[in-house]
């Protein structure tokens, strides 16, 4: 039996056909059979499109917070922004992950489940070195060694930081309870979920001076299908917007500010010539009842009335009640 060999024409026309779809393959037809697509069930892959307001607007508030978080921490600027939002498989998401990382995995209650956060080994290294109050961490090698027990102990302190700032923006979407679990280095010994199953993959990126490093978020899409209509959906941006941390502090410094304080004795229209006359002994009739309450203006707006008196030798004013407008 001779092999017969397809010249060069022939095996163009071949690949032409088969591209424009005049020639059948095996797999279409396996796959379609009388205009119908088979579903395999098993496979845990699902179609999900189109952005999630809600999430994105939780993400911008996490980076917020946090950055005031690893601010005080370090006591330097730093700036903290969502770089990408992928829903991919667990499997694709473990194999990104490099040797040696900070993979921390945590709770958010009461949805169901774990979640994952990630330090990249350069980011952690660069947080030891300015935690300690190294200067330049452009340079530090991370790769082939682990972490050491202090190392350990301050990531820590910031993974607890990142899971308070989690919960606290995601509050509208769903109020949750972070719980730190456990802690790796290696991917591989992490399966919150099985490889096939969907995930949310969220990439942070973290800028101390002229360093920039890498941490990244992995949720379970199953995890947060209870709440998937308030990612999709959005969230009220006028309630949400609001730095609850800042406002406290607003309003603290507001507590402690000076403002003017006077007391309105009374007033009077009178003429230039009147006033030209004017000299020491004159007697300005206000029309005023001496027994009539007089006016606080607190900063030129009037706030309260009361009726003066002296106490403990001095002038004095006793509130009555609140100002008319």
């Amino acid at each position: 039996m001779t092999d017969k060999i397809l010249s060069q024409d022939e095996v163009d026309a071949l690949l032409k056909g088969v591209a424009s779809g005049e020639i059948d393959t095996e797999e279409a037809r396996d796959k379609i059979i009388g205009g119908v697509r088979t579903y395999d069930f098993t496979n845990q892959e699902r179609i999900i499109r189109g952005r999630m307001p809600g999430l994105e607007i939780a993400n911008q508030n996490f980076a917020r917070l946090f950055r005031s978080s690893v601010s005080s921490l370090l006591m330097k600027f730093i700036d903290i922004s969502v770089q990408t939002v992928e829903v991919i498989k667990f499997g694709d998401f473990i194999k990104t992950i490099p040797v040696p990382s900070s993979i921390n995995i945590f709770k958010m209650d009461p949805l169901r489940g774990y979640s994952l956060l990630v330090f990249e080994a350069p980011l952690v290294f660069a947080i030891i070195e300015f935690f300690f109050g190294g200067a330049n961490a452009k340079n530090i090698k991370s790769e082939g060694r682990a972490f050491t027990a202090i190392e350990q102990r301050v990531i820590q302190k910031v993974v607890k930081m990142a899971l308070k700032d989690l919960g606290s923006s995601w509050s509208e979407l769903c109020p949750l309870q972070t719980e730190y679990i456990s802690s790796e280095i290696n991917p591989q010994f992490v399966t919150i979920v099985t490889p096939p199953e969907i995930v949310i993959s969220i990439e942070v990126l973290i800028e101390i001076e002229d360093f920039a490093g890498k941490m990244l978020f992995c949720i379970p899409y199953a995890m947060v299908e209870p709440i998937k209509e308030k990612l999709y959906s959005g969230i009220h941006g006028d309630k949400f917007e609001t730095d609850k941390r800042w406002a406290q502090v607003m309003k603290a410094n507001l507590m402690e500010m000076f403002v003017n304080v006077t007391v309105e004795l009374g007033s009077i229209t009178v003429n230039f010539k009147d006033i030209m006359n004017f000299e020491k002994g004159t007697v300005i009739n206000i029309g005023k009842s001496v027994r009539e309450e007089l006016l606080m203006n607190v900063e030129h707006s009037p706030k309260f009335k009361g009726t003066p008196g002296i106490s403990r030798g001095n002038q004095a004013l006793k509130l009555t009640g609140f100002a008319e407008y």
